[in-house]
C-alpha cells in the first residue's frame, strides 16, 4: 500500500473522558491504512479551561489579599483538583496520542495530507465548535472524509442551515454516528450518509486494556461506579443502599481521589465495577464493551432543563439499539430505576462488532480507493 499521511480533527480540550477516548480509538483505526495519523490541534491554549477563567482582574486583586486562602484552594480545594485531574488527562493524551499543535492557519496544512477525517465526537453540533474548519473547507473536497461525526441535536437552527447545505455539499464522503444525524444530512443536503459505530467500539477490550490501569483508590471491594455530566438521580444512592454497595462518584471534587480519576484510569474502572449509573455516552460505551451492568439515564442540567438529554436522546437511541439493550435505559418516571439492575444478560455482542468493524473497513477502503483489505475488520 502507498504511503498515506492522515489528518483528524475532532473537538480538542481536556474536559472529559470520552473526548479523548473516542481521538485515541480513531487515530489507532485510521493506523491501518496510514503511516501517519495527526490530531490536529487547533486551540492549544485551552488548556485547563476551566481554571484559568478565574483569572481575571478583580480574581487578582482578591488574590493578592487573601493570597493563603486562595493558596489552600489551589492545594487543596476544587482548583486544585482540577489542575490535577486536567493535568492527568492531558499527560494521558500526550502519551497515547499523536498531536500537532503547530497549526495556526489550518490552509497551510491543506497539501501536507492526503486526506483530512473529521470525527467522531459533536464536531458538527450547531452550538460550539468552527463550522468551516469541522466541515474541513480548507482542504480540496477529494480530501473531505467524515467517521462517526455528531450533529447532536434534533434540528439545526434555520439561520445555520446554509452553512450546513454548504459544509455537507462540500464533502467528500460523510459517515454519521446517529440514524437521526444522517436523516438530517438527507434533508438538509440531500445526500445519504452512513451510520457508524463510535470508533471506541471498534477497539478490542485487550486493546483498550493496554492502555488502562487500576486507580489508585481501588482497595479490592465491590463499588457502584457513577458517571453524570448533569445532575445524578437520588435512584443511584437508593439503589446503593439497597445492595450496600458504595458509590464512587467520578465527577465530585469533594472526594478527591474519585474526581482526580485519570483516562486509564476511568477505563479500567469501568471493567471492574458492580454497576455503572451513568448519562454518559461512552459511559455506556464502555460498559457495553466490557459486558458490565449499568443503567444509563437522560441527562438533566443543574437547573432541572431537559434540554440536554433530548440532545442525548438519539446518541443512546441508537446505541442501545445496535445491541439490543434497550431495557437498560432509566426514565425520569420510573424514577430513574430499572428491575435487577446488577443483572444484565448480553446478546452475542462479539458477532455485533465483527460486523461493524467490516462495515468500517469497507467505507474506508472505498472512500479512499484502497484495494488491499487490512487486519483490522478479522480482529
Amino acid at each position: 500500500m502507498n504511503s498515506i499521511k492522515i489528518a483528524k480533527l475532532t473537538l480538542d480540550g481536556y474536559v472529559n473522558y470520552g473526548n479523548l477516548l473516542q481521538s485515541y480509538a480513531l487515530q489507532q483505526i485510521l493506523l491501518n491504512y496510514a503511516d501517519t495519523v495527526d490530531s490536529i490541534w487547533h486551540s492549544p491554549d485551552n488548556f485547563l479551561p476551566k481554571i484559568w477563567w478565574r483569572w481575571n482582574y478583580k480574581f487578582a486583586v482578591k488574590f493578592v489579599l487573601n493570597w493563603r486562602g486562595f493558596r489552600t484552594d489551589i492545594l487543596h480545594g476544587h482548583i486544585g483538583c482540577e489542575m490535577v485531574r486536567q493535568g492527568k488527562l492531558k499527560d494521558w493524551a500526550d502519551r497515547h496520542i499523536r498531536m500537532r499543535t503547530d497549526v495556526k492557519n489550518l490552509h497551510t496544512i491543506a497539501d501536507d495530507y492526503d486526506y483530512f477525517v473529521v470525527g467522531s465526537d459533536q464536531v458538527w453540533n450547531p452550538y460550539f465548535g468552527d463550522l468551516g474548519q469541522n466541515f474541513l473547507q480548507f482542504a480540496p473536497i477529494e480530501k473531505r472524509l467524515s467517521y462517526a461525526a455528531s450533529i447532536a441535536a434534533s434540528t439545526i437552527p434555520i439561520e445555520k442551515k446554509k452553512n450546513y447545505q454548504d459544509g455537507l455539499s462540500g464533502m467528500k464522503s460523510i459517515s454519521m454516528r446517529e440514524e437521526e444525524g444522517a436523516a438530517i444530512v438527507r434533508e438538509i443536503a440531500g445526500r445519504d450518509a452512513s451510520v457508524h459505530v463510535d470508533p471506541t467500539l471498534l477497539l478490542t477490550p485487550d486493546e483498550w486494556r493496554s492502555v488502562s490501569r487500576p486507580p489508585a483508590w481501588y482497595h479490592g471491594s465491590d463499588y457502584i461506579l457513577t458517571y453524570f455530566l448533569g445532575t445524578m438521580p437520588d435512584a443511584v444512592s437508593e439503589v446503593a443502599g439497597e445492595f450496600a454497595l458504595p458509590v464512587v462518584n467520578l465527577l465530585d471534587s469533594s472526594v478527591y481521589e474519585h474526581y482526580v480519576t485519570g483516562v486509564d484510569e476511568f477505563i479500567w474502572a469501568i471493567e471492574h465495577a458492580r454497576l455503572i449509573y451513568t448519562d454518559s455516552f461512552h459511559g455506556t460505551v464502555f460498559s457495553i464493551l466490557f459486558r458490565r451492568p449499568f443503567v444509563v439515564c437522560d441527562r438533566k442540567a443543574a437547573h432541572g432543563a431537559s434540554e440536554a438529554g433530548n440532545k442525548m436522546s438519539s446518541r443512546l437511541d441508537t446505541l442501545l439499539a445496535l445491541f439490543g439493550v434497550e431495557n437498560r435505559r432509566a426514565l425520569e418516571e420510573n424514577d430513574y430505576r430499572i428491575e435487577h439492575p446488577l443483572v444484565m444478560e448480553y446478546p452475542d455482542i462479539d458477532t455485533i462488532l465483527s460486523h461493524e468493524r467490516i462495515r468500517t473497513d469497507v467505507y474506508i477502503r472505498e472512500t479512499m480507493n484502497l484495494d488491499e483489505k487490512r487486519d483490522f475488520c478479522r480482529r
